[in-house]
C-alpha cells in the first residue's frame, strides 16, 4: 500500500501543529497519533504501508528551506519515503528553491496549502515553479478546498487558472476536493493530469461529517484516485481510512489501483 498523504515535519513543528489542532476555538480535533521520525514510520509499516510521502508546508518566511533540508536528510535514512518539499512564495526565491529540490534533492514534488501559507495557488510568484515542475514531470499536491473549516470555496477556479496556463502540470487535489466535490469533478473532465487523494474521505467522524463524494465518484475516477490518510494528523485509527474505502465495494481491481497502482504509475515508481 502506498500512502500519498502522510505529513513528515520536524518534531518541534509537529508539536506546534498539534497544539493548533487541539485548541478548541479552531474547530479541529484531537490528534490520535502524536508521532514523528522513526516511530511514525514504524507505525505506517505496521499498517501495511510500503511507501509514503513527506508532505509539509510553510506558514511563514524562512521556514521552507529548513523543512526541505529536513526531508532531504530524512529521505537519505528512510528509503520508503517519497520525498516532497514545499515553496513559500513570500521568500522571494521560489524558482531557486524549486531547482534545488528537484535538481539537487531529487524530490518527487511539492505540497502547497494555500490556507496555511495565505498564498493562492494562482499567485504569479508560483508560475516559475509550475513551469519547472511541468517540464520535469513533478507532482503538485495541494489543498485548495474548504475542508475542514476554511471559508473560501474558490479553490477549483484558482486551480483552473493554473492548469489553463500549465496544462501538463501533474496535480493531486487533497481530500478529493471536499467539500466542493462537484467543482473538482468538472476539473478532472477538463485536465488530463488532475488526480485526487482520499485523505479523511468517507470515514465520517464528528470532526468531518458528510465527507464522502459517493461510490460513483470513485468508479468514474478510478484511474485518478490515490490512497491518502493525512497521517499522523488524524482523529481516528489509521485502519478506519482503509476500511471506509473498502466499504464502498469497488472491487479488487479498482482497490488495487487506488491503494497502489495509480501512485506507481503517476510517480514512475517500481514495486518496493
Amino acid at each position: 500500500m502506498i500512502d500519498m498523504h502522510v505529513h513528515f515535519f520536524p518534531p518541534g513543528v509537529f508539536q506546534a501543529i498539534w497544539r493548533y489542532f487541539e485548541t478548541p476555538s479552531n474547530g479541529l480535533w484531537n490528534i490520535k497519533y502524536k508521532l514523528y521520525g522513526g516511530k511514525l514510520i514504524q507505525t505506517l509499516r505496521m499498517e501495511g504501508v510500503k511507501r509514503f510521502t513527506s508532505l509539509l508546508y510553510a506558514h511563514k518566511p524562512g521556514l521552507a528551506q529548513y523543512l526541505n533540508d529536513f526531508v532531504k536528510e530524512s529521505a537519505d535514512h528512510f528509503p520508503e519515503m517519497i520525498p516532497f518539499g514545499t515553496v513559500f512564495a513570500g521568500d522571494g526565491s521560489s524558482e531557486r528553491v524549486a531547482r534545488q529540490i528537484f535538481e539537487e534533492y531529487k524530490f518527487f514534488g511539492i505540497k502547497l496549502h494555500p490556507f496555511v501559507s495565505n498564498e493562492n495557488l494562482d499567485d504569479p510568484r508560483f508560475f516559475p515553479v509550475y513551469e519547472i515542475m511541468q517540464d520535469y514531470g513533478k507532482v503538485l499536491i495541494c489543498h485548495p478546498s474548504s475542508v475542514p473549516v476554511y471559508l473560501k470555496t474558490d479553490g477549483a477556479n484558482r486551480l483552473r487558472n493554473v492548469l489553463i496556463r500549465f496544462p501538463r502540470l501533474k496535480v493531486i487535489v487533497a481530500h478529493c476536493g471536499a467539500f466542493e466535490y462537484g467543482d473538482y469533478c468538472v476539473l478532472v473532465d477538463d485536465f488530463e493530469y488532475l488526480y485526487f487523494d482520499t485523505a479523511m474521505n468517507c470515514v465520517h467522524t464528528k470532526a468531518i461529517p458528510n465527507n464522502c463524494p459517493g461510490r460513483e465518484f470513485f468508479l468514474k475516477n478510478q484511474d485518478r484516485i490515490l490512497f491518502g490518510s493525512d497521517f499522523p494528523n488524524i482523529p481516528h485509527a489509521y485502519s478506519n481510512q482503509v476500511a471506509a474505502l473498502r466499504k464502498l465495494n469497488l472491487g479488487e481491481n479498482i482497490e488495487r489501483k487506488i491503494f497502489n497502482d495509480n501512485a506507481l504509475n503517476l510517480l514512475a515508481l517500481k514495486e518496493f
